[in-house]
């Protein structure tokens, strides 16, 4: 039978399985990471990156992968993380943001989503990180510290503690104070500033550097605490650092003490910058369209 004139041919027919185009998103999150095997996916699926993918295939409805700006480790808060991942062009970010803090579990949280530029990668565009090691140095015990400090009862000598602190500032080989599981390849970091702050029960241990090793802040705070009991003195923390010897160096600090507070992006990279606005009860300010 002879084919009408005004039917279409099936190639001029709409393609329904046409790919749409990708975006590339940025999502700033803040988690409690005490339930939590770290942010990178685990066999066991208790990675903060598996629930997150698992919200972001729920609502972008295709598998998603993510890029993080910070692999922190078990039982690690984070108050500022950064991560990236592609999916169809136009989402809506404040429907990102409230669709993913619906399906999350209440202690990871979504502050901000927006298009970001398709050269933007979370880790190569960093300038630097801070972390900050809470120590709870008081008998008294407070339920809303106590998750988030290493408690210790004996006397801590800050300001050899911050005399300490100064060796490890700059450009090293930061092996002493990798964890020997690690993968890096290189461990040459640079701390840009070592910062103890004491507010009486709480001494807060702040570190910015361009990036850090596996474990490395924990067992900065663990030297330096070793440091303050006077079981080391300062003049040897030099001695441990050069040897690039784990062994040499003490114990790790606990991980509920530290916390991501911030990924830098071209910001101004200082700790000062972030005191005050601790002392306000957070370290960043939420922001968006919603606001």
């Amino acid at each position: 039978m002879k084919r009408s004139n005004d039917q279409p041919d099936q190639a001029d027919q709409p393609d329904k399985t046409e790919i749409l185009p990708q975006a590339l998103y940025r999502l700033d999150l803040t988690y409690i990471g005490e339930r939590y095997h770290g942010f990178q996916s685990q066999p066991s699926g208790m990675g903060i990156q598996d629930h997150l993918e698992k919200a972001l295939a729920t609502f972008c409805r295709h598998p998603v992968r993510v890029t993080t700006a910070s692999r922190t480790d078990t039982g690690v808060h984070a108050e500022h993380q950064v991560v990236t991942f592609r999916s169809t062009a136009g989402l809506d970010n404040y429907r990102i943001v409230k669709a993913l803090n619906a399906l999350l579990s209440p202690d990871v949280r979504v502050i901000n989503a927006r298009v970001a530029p398709d050269t933007f990668h979370p880790i190569f565009n960093s300038t630097g990180k801070v972390y900050r090691y809470r120590i709870w140095k008081s008998a008294g015990e407070s339920p809303f510290m106590s998750p988030y400090a290493w408690r210790l009862t004996s006397p801590l000598d800050v300001p050899a503690m911050t005399s300490a602190a100064r060796h490890m500032i700059g450009t090293h080989d930061f092996t002493s104070f990798c964890a020997m599981d690690s993968s890096a390849k290189s461990k040459i970091r640079r701390v840009r500033e070592i910062v103890l702050s004491d507010r009486g029960t709480m001494l807060e241990v702040w570190v910015l550097g361009d990036g850090f090793l596996k474990q490395m802040v924990r067992n900065i705070v663990g030297l330096l605490v070793a440091v303050g009991r006077g079981k080391l003195s300062e003049q040897s923390v030099r001695g441990i650092l050069d040897a690039k010897d784990r062994k040499l160096a003490p114990a790790t600090a606990p991980a509920n003490g530290l916390c991501l507070v911030k990924v830098f992006y071209g910001d101004d990279l200082t700790v000062s910058s972030l005191l005050e606005q601790a002392r306000n009860g957070y370290n960043l300010s939420l922001s968006g369209d919603w606001i």
